[in-house]
């Protein structure tokens, strides 16, 4: 009896992570990620049922290892607008390294896996919007008493409105390679710090 390979899904997910940066996600075979893996194809199966999942978990590794922990915490002295403008500075670069090697690729898979792909985005920028209300909670210098009567009537805290605007301002702007984040931070530089 020959020795059995010991397989996980982490190793699984590194060896398909590898494979989708050298020939593309679309290119991505349960087939081609068990050869690399040096285990049967069923192995594969057994922590990856379909394709579908096992491209999102790679596309998943791609924004986890792109936006590094350090892009979510505000620095010592840092207030929030500058933060806001570092995480804006990381993630232009960020994205522009996802259109170039990971777009066009994404855009030729199957309905599933688009689907699966975007489950993990969002998952993602879910903790990009929480790194933002940490940010605007820990920021002592904000006054955030002009957004709480707006805040009411939405049912969230101030720090999780201010956080809803300026994330969809920051998507917004990445979307369409401009600069109106610009303004909006100008604004929060000047409208939530007391003088």
């Amino acid at each position: 009896m020959g020795n059995k390979a010991v397989i996980s899904k982490d190793l699984i997910l590194e060896a398909s992570y590898k494979l989708v940066l050298e020939s593309g996600p679309a290119n991505l075979s349960i087939r081609s990620v068990a050869k690399a893996c040096g285990v049967s194809v069923g192995s594969i199966y057994n922590y990856y049922p379909t394709k579908a999942m096992l491209v999102a978990d790679a596309v998943g590794m791609f924004w986890q290892t792109s936006l590094s922990k350090e892009m979510f915490v505000a620095s010592s002295g840092e207030d929030f607008v500058t933060f806001c403008e570092r995480l804006m500075h990381d993630l232009e670069h960020t994205i522009k390294a996802f259109r170039k090697s990971w777009l066009s690729e994404l855009a030729a898979l199957d309905s599933e896996s688009r689907k699966e792909v975007r489950a993990r985005e969002n998952a993602a920028f879910a903790h990009i919007k929480r790194g933002l209300v940490v940010a605007i909670e820990h920021d002592e210098g904000i006054n955030l008493d002009a957004l709480s009567s707006c805040s009411v009537k939405q049912g969230n805290k101030p720090a999780e409105s201010l956080a809803a605007l300026v994330w969809g301002v920051m998507v917004l702007s990445l979307q369409n390679n401009d600069t109106a984040y610009q303004s909006l931070f100008a604004l929060m530089r000047t409208a939530l710090y007391k003088n």
